[in-house]
C-alpha cells in the first residue's frame, strides 16, 4: 500500500506544523481503512491497516514530543494494533491451500478468528477512549504557518 501524500509541507517552517501535517495524514489514513478492515475476511484491508498503523507509530515516535501525552497514547495504541494485525497477517500467509493439512488449516483459522476479535476490541477501546480524537485535538490547525515548536 502506497502512503498518502502529505500536502503543504514547508521545509522553512518549524517542526511542529510540518509534523502535524504528517501525523494528521497518517491518522486519516488509518481511520479510513477501519470500516473495511473490521470485516472478518478482509485480509488485504487488515494488512493495509497494519501498514498504516506502523506509519503512524513511527512518525509519532519521532515527533510525539511536539504533541504531548496524547501522542504517546496514540503511538502505543498504533503499536498494539500493528501487533495484532501482524499476527492476523501471519495466519493468513501460513494458511495452507484447500488441499493442505486440514488440522493446521483449522488451527490457523481459529487463531485468526481470535486475533480478529482482539483487533476489533482494540479498535473499539481506542475509539471509546477517544485516543485518535485526543491526538487530533493536539495537532495545530492547518492554517497560516504561525505555530512554532520550541523544545523545553
Amino acid at each position: 500500500m502506497k502512503p498518502r501524500r502529505v500536502d503543504g509541507l514547508d521545509p522553512a517552517a518549524p517542526l511542529r506544523p510540518n509534523a502535524a501535517r504528517i501525523v494528521r495524514t497518517r491518522l486519516d489514513e488509518l481511520r479510513a481503512l477501519a470500516p473495511a478492515a473490521l470485516e472478518p475476511s478482509a485480509a488485504t484491508a487488515q494488512h493495509d491497516m497494519r501498514i498504516a498503523a506502523k506509519r503512524l507509530r513511527y512518525v509519532l515516535e519521532i515527533t510525539g514530543s511536539c504533541f504531548g501525552p496524547e501522542a504517546k497514547e496514540a503511538r502505543d495504541a498504533a503499536k498494539r494494533l500493528q501487533g495484532v494485525l501482524g499476527e492476523i497477517h501471519d495466519c493468513d500467509v501460513m494458511l495452507p491451500p484447500a488441499w493442505g493439512i486440514e488440522s493446521l488449516r483449522d488451527l490457523l483459522r481459529t487463531r485468526r478468528e481470535l486475533l480478529f476479535r482482539r483487533f476489533v476490541e482494540l479498535w473499539s477501546e481506542e475509539a471509546e477512549q477517544g485516543t485518535w480524537s485526543a491526538l487530533e485535538r493536539t495537532l495545530p490547525a492547518q492554517g497560516p504557518k504561525t505555530d512554532s515548536y520550541r523544545p523545553k
